[in-house]
Formats: C-alpha cells, sequence, structure tokens
C-alpha cells in the first residue's frame, strides 16, 4: 500500500471505516449474529492498518494519531483549506 496515492489510500479509509460502522450499526440489533461480527472484525483491523499506513506517509487524521514526543505537530502541516488535502 506504500506506493498508492494519498488520494487513494484516504479512499480506502473512507471504505474501510464505512464498512465498520455499518457493521457496528446492524450489530447494534443483530448482536448475536456470529458473521456479522466476523465481518465487523475484519474491517475493524482493515480500518486500524489503513489508518496507520495513511499517518505514517501523510500525518495523523485525528488528534489521537499525534506523535507528542516531537511537541504539538497536529498544526505543522497545512490545512485542507491551505492545500494540504
Amino acid at each position: 500500500m506504500m506506493s498508492q496515492s494519498k488520494k487513494a489510500q484516504m479512499k480506502i479509509v473512507r471504505e474501510t471505516g464505512f464498512a465498520m460502522l455499518d457493521a457496528a450499526l446492524y450489530l447494534d440489533t443483530h448482536p448475536k449474529d456470529e458473521k456479522a461480527m466476523d465481518y465487523f472484525n475484519k474491517y475493524q483491523t482493515l480500518y486500524r492498518e489503513a489508518c496507520k499506513e495513511y499517518e505514517a506517509c501523510y500525518g495523523p487524521l485525528t488528534h489521537e494519531g499525534v506523535d507528542t514526543n516531537q511537541g504539538w505537530t497536529w498544526t505543522r502541516d497545512p490545512w485542507p483549506w491551505e492545500g494540504g488535502c
């Protein structure tokens, strides 16, 4: 996944996040559905991997991904309206 463009990596983050959220909503009303739980677990793992890969290449997606060992890096990169996305 390292060779993919920023846009392609973000697409994977969005798609896996959507699949995970969709499964979570289904599980709210069908908590004993083992296939749905497996599906959720699969996409949760894929989502976490996609986020980690994106953040390694392009910086944090959320405040959760900020590395505070180097200070508050959240605001160092350009904002979306400054061409940062």
